[in-house]
């Protein structure tokens, strides 16, 4: 008599719990990642040890997900709004499914339930895989021409390759959870949260955070510029679908309280205007090295306590005075920085662009500083004919 291995469940055993994937662009639940349970003896276990054990044959593991997608796909079909299922598959699978057969059963299921593939998200989870990009690349494209979004999940995780995000160009990028929380205390891995955000707007996709669980965490993401959220905050994957504004007040809520930190944090980064103000309307006659640095010097007893540095350059890029550095309340005057050429930063030939055309001053995007790691942002306005005065601020 065969003895049955406990590690895989039987098919009535097994069900799809969905944890609700928030915008919050309308403070609503938008979609679900489906995520397999196993119910035995009354008690509810995640499946996750399941499909990632190694000594479980990858066939068993294919139908006991294939069970788990169509159950899925069955409730997403008689639902009453217009949810979107996330749904997870590995790259490995997908690749040889797709040499083996030629089908996509994903595909062959939203047939059968008539589903519009607008609603599923397919969610290329980050696995070492070792198969043909360019060929992975191809059979993904199949799911984007059948109308499904392409997601890349777990971005940061081990295995983030950039080179299957270029080449998948995914709709929505998804933040492995552990960048997220030592983003909160760790400036390396904010600046990795950011790059995320950076590349995501670069490649015309959104961000999705997930393993929120804090409200802080929830005002990082909104830091960040993610579109979507998901993580205990809202919700555990349940067995039901949820009301699309079960969430919605708490977030509102959240997001004013996120709008009004913000718009004092900007407020006491642009004092330094009002301390530029007369500067700003008044004619600077600048010729010499030495005449930048007097321009400097009359005026950086008035600038704002959170101004960490000073300098004028000629708009060329090429700086004309000496760095002025703050440090324990103490100035310092650094003539080595006469000379050096800005125009390889990004944001240097846009803002003298913005600046001319605006006729006032401007901030930057907030970056790490190279020189002291602090996080800081760049104020620069004109000084009359061709020089522009810039101001670091620490955030």
């Amino acid at each position: 008599m065969q003895v049955k291995d406990s590690r895989i469940p039987l098919l009535h055993e097994v069900r799809p719990f969905f944890q609700p994937i928030l915008s919050l662009q309308s403070q609503e639940i938008i979609g679900y990642e489906t995520l397999g349970r196993r119910i035995r003896e009354g008690n509810v276990e995640s499946l996750g040890p399941f499909f990632k054990n190694p000594d479980i044959p990858e066939d068993m593991q294919l139908h006991i997900d294939r069970h788990l997608r169509e159950q899925a796909i069955e409730r997403l079909a008689s639902a009453q709004d217009a949810s979107s299922l996330f749904i997870n598959l590995k790259p490995s699978w997908i690749y040889q499914t797709y040499k083996r057969t030629g089908v996509l059963p994903t595909i062959e299921l939203l047939r059968k339930y008539q589903i519009n593939p607008a609603r599923i998200v397919i969610e290329i989870t980050e696995e070492e895989f070792t198969g043909k990009l360019h060929e992975l690349t191809q059979i993904v494209e199949l799911y984007r021409e059948f109308g499904c979004t392409i997601a890349i999940d777990d971005v940061g995780s081990g295995f983030s390759n950039f080179d299957r995000i270029a080449s998948l160009q995914p709709k929505i990028l998804k933040i492995d959870l552990n960048i997220l929380k030592k983003s909160v205390i760790h400036a390396g891995y904010k600046a990795l949260m950011q790059s995320f955000s950076i590349l995501a707007a670069q490649m015309g996709a959104s961000l999705l955070v997930e393993g929120v669980e804090t409200k802080q965490e929830l005002h990082s993401a909104l830091q960040v510029g993610a579109r979507y959220v998901q993580g205990y905050l809202f919700s555990k994957a349940e067995p039901q679908l949820q009301r699309q504004d079960a969430f919605k007040s708490m977030l509102k809520e959240e997001m004013k309280l996120f709008g009004q930190e913000e718009f004092g944090r900007y407020s006491r980064l642009l004092t330094i205007h009002q301390s530029l103000d007369v500067l700003i309307h008044s004619s600077v006659c600048i010729s010499t090295a030495e005449e930048a640095d007097r321009v400097i010097e009359n005026i950086i007893s008035n600038v704002s306590e959170n101004c960490i540095r000073m300098y004028i350059c000629r708009e060329d890029g090429y700086q004309i005075s000496s760095n002025y550095s703050r440090k324990d309340e103490a100035w310092s005057k650094d003539k080595s920085y006469r000379g050096a050429n800005w125009t390889w930063r990004p944001y240097f030939i846009s803002n003298i662009m913005m600046m001319n055309l605006q006729k006032q001053g401007i901030l930057s995007q907030a970056y790490t500083d190279l020189d002291t790691s602090y996080e800081i942002q760049t104020y620069s306005c004109a000084l009359g004919e061709g020089f522009y005065l810039f101001g670091d601020l620490m955030i």
